[in-house]
């Protein structure tokens, strides 16, 4: 018997060193090591071609894309629709624990204007509330290619002008207005703040911008031509772009690609993360400069050994009983939200 668990210990011995040595291969880059974590995710969603986006195969994205389910308490969930200039669109409020009123935080999702939806971004929305103590309200915005631009950059500023109006009705404090996004929605985000500055719109008093686009204009930076293919491929890049712009002229469009704009100064504070391993790095770097020389106080967090679309990631990490403790990068871009809604409305 003995025998027998010595050579059973043996081989999980090997194996495990065995899955150690295939996760550090995974992990390696030619600019540097990524978190193990996201060299398995990466690795696999290239085998399961969870990256292959197209006009087929969008139902299919935004399906898989779409499969959350809720692991963070909140107070309370509501369900509401805002009518738009497209149509009407459904907002989803989270409340947090906690006497009100609360700051009110406009959230859009990301997912390439084309996925996502307030399902597939449940639990970062929840994350928001719980965690920077703020009523979320999680707006589904018109996606294309069904609606291209200026569609969901239209939802979004009708949302925050409903939220700014409305907040008394969900328990939110409208003189503490934020708006926030990731990927995409961190593009709507930044566009929606130039917007409020330039028609004297809601008084948004901080922009949260999240491994955000800044740019959809063919501009090539540095970490758009390393990172290629790291999450973002430049086949899924193309089809995001040729479904959200079919007019390539709209490209230049500063509600478009906010980092085009001419002037920054009067915009709201900001908080922009951005992650080590990602296309979208240097949008982020290159807007938190814009905003520090036109005067707005930046907050620029840049996460090491992350890719692109890393709070979602979240999601996958936690389907393994006990990960997330080795996985605290999230955790900490709430914590620092929550640090700057303090600051910034103290």
């Amino acid at each position: 018997m003995k025998k027998i668990i010595s050579l059973m210990a043996g081989l999980i011995a090997v194996i495990a060193a065995g899955l150690a040595a295939l996760v550090y291969k995974w992990s390696v880059t030619p600019y540097g090591r990524m978190h193990p974590f996201m060299g398995i995710i990466l690795k696999v969603s290239v085998l399961t071609g969870a990256h292959k986006w197209d006009d087929k195969n969008l139902p299919k994205v935004r399906q898989q894309i779409d499969r959350v389910k809720p692991r963070i308490p909140v107070a309370a969930v509501e369900d509401r629709v805002i009518e738009g200039q497209h149509g009407p669109f459904p907002v989803r409020i989270y409340t947090p624990e906690g006497t009100g009123p609360f700051p009110v935080l406009v959230y859009y999702h990301g997912g390439g204007f084309a996925a996502g939806s307030i399902q597939s971004h449940e639990n970062v929305a929840r994350h928001l509330a719980r965690d920077a103590g703020a009523v979320v309200v999680s707006v589904e915005y018109h996606r294309s290619p069904e609606h291209p631009f200026p569609a969901a950059f239209d939802d979004a500023y009708t949302a925050v002008q409903w939220a700014e109006t409305n907040a008394d009705s969900f328990n939110g404090d409208a003189s503490r207005l934020i708006v926030a996004g990731d990927s995409a929605g961190g593009n709507l985000a930044a566009a929606v703040s130039l917007k409020a500055r330039d028609e004297n719109g809601p008084r948004i008093g901080l922009q949260v911008l999240l491994y955000a686009v800044t740019s959809l204009m063919n501009i090539e930076t540095e970490s758009r031509h390393q990172f290629a293919g790291y999450v973002l491929t430049d086949d899924m890049v193309r089809h995001i772009h040729s479904w959200y712009l079919p007019n390539e002229a709209d490209a230049a469009s500063l509600y478009a690609s906010p980092l085009n704009a001419a002037d920054y100064a009067g915009l709201p504070p900001a908080y922009i993360m951005t992650a080590e391993f990602d296309p979208l790095l240097d949008d982020g770097m290159f807007y938190a400069s814009h905003l520090r020389q036109a005067g707005v106080p930046v907050t620029y967090q840049m996460y090491e050994g992350m890719l692109h679309g890393f709070l979602s990631f979240e999601d996958v990490v936690a389907m393994v009983p006990g990960a997330l403790h080795f996985y605290p990068q999230p955790g900490m871009v709430y914590a620092d939200v929550r640090e700057v809604i303090r600051k910034t409305f103290t």
